[in-house]
C-alpha cells in the first residue's frame, strides 16, 4: 500500500511538472498578430483619442454628416501621427473616393494606403493642412439634391491658417509670405446605395481652381 501511494504521488508530481512546462512554453511563444487583431487594437486606440473633446472617426459611417467628415479628416491632418503613425493619412484614405485619391497623389497612390501616404505628405492638396495652426469651416455646406444617376452632393468651405516659419535652419529670422489663410472647397457625395456613406470626391485649393488635379500640375 505504501509503494502504491508513493507511485500515485510520483505520477501526480510528474503531471504537475508537465503542466507547468507547457504553460511556460506557451507564455514564451511569440504572439502572432493577425490583421483582424491589429484592426481591433487600432480601433481601441482611436476610440481613446480625442481632439477638441471629440472622437475622430477612422472610417465612413452613414451617421456622419459632411461637416463632421471635414472636421475629422482635415482636423486630424494637423497631427497626422496621432493617435498612431499615419492615422491622419489613413483616415483621409478611407474617406476619399478612388478618383479623389488619384487626384490628390498625382495618380500614384490610389490603390494602397502605403502609396497614398508616401505620395500625399508633400502634395499641395494636403500639405497646408499638415502645417496648419488651425482650420475653420467657413459656413454651412452647400447641398445639391441627388438624381437617379448620382447621390446627393455637398461642398464645404474651409479656411486653413498656416503657422509661419520664423527662422531658417541657420537660425536667422525668416520672412514669411504665406497668406493669412488659404481657402479650400471640399466636395463630397453620398453613395446612392446602402450604407449611403458620404465620401470626399475633391479637395480644391481655390488658388488652383482651374489647374487640374488640385494644383499638382503647377508644382
Amino acid at each position: 500500500m505504501v509503494c502504491g501511494a508513493r507511485g500515485v504521488f510520483k505520477i501526480a508530481v510528474a503531471t504537475g511538472l508537465v503542466a507547468v512546462a507547457l504553460a511556460l512554453q506557451a507564455s514564451l511563444r511569440p504572439r502572432v498578430h493577425t490583421r483582424a487583431a491589429v484592426r481591433r487594437a487600432r480601433t481601441r486606440v482611436v476610440c481613446r483619442a480625442s481632439t477638441a473633446n471629440e472622437v475622430l472617426p477612422m472610417r465612413p459611417s452613414p451617421d456622419l454628416e459632411p461637416i463632421e467628415i471635414v472636421n475629422a479628416c482635415f482636423g486630424g491632418l494637423q497631427k497626422p501621427n496621432e493617435p498612431m503613425l499615419d492615422s491622419g493619412y489613413e483616415r483621409l484614405f478611407n474617406f476619399c473616393t478612388y478618383t479623389c485619391r488619384k487626384a490628390i497623389t498625382g495618380r500614384m497612390g490610389a490603390d494602397s494606403l502605403a502609396n497614398f501616404t508616401k505620395h500625399t505628405e508633400l502634395l499641395p492638396a494636403v500639405q497646408p493642412f499638415t502645417r496648419a495652426a488651425s482650420i475653420r469651416i467657413v459656413e454651412e455646406p452647400t447641398i445639391i439634391a441627388g438624381t437617379p444617376t448620382r447621390g446627393t452632393m455637398a461642398s464645404v468651405g474651409v479656411d486653413v491658417f498656416i503657422a509661419p516659419a520664423f527662422r531658417h535652419a541657420s537660425g536667422f529670422e525668416k520672412e514669411s509670405d504665406a497668406p493669412e489663410a488659404l481657402r479650400f472647397a471640399v466636395r463630397l457625395q453620398q453613395e446612392r446605395r446602402p450604407p449611403k456613406n458620404w465620401l470626399i470626391t475633391e479637395i480644391l485649393d481655390t488658388r488652383y481652381a482651374f489647374a487640374g488635379d488640385t494644383g499638382n500640375d503647377l508644382q
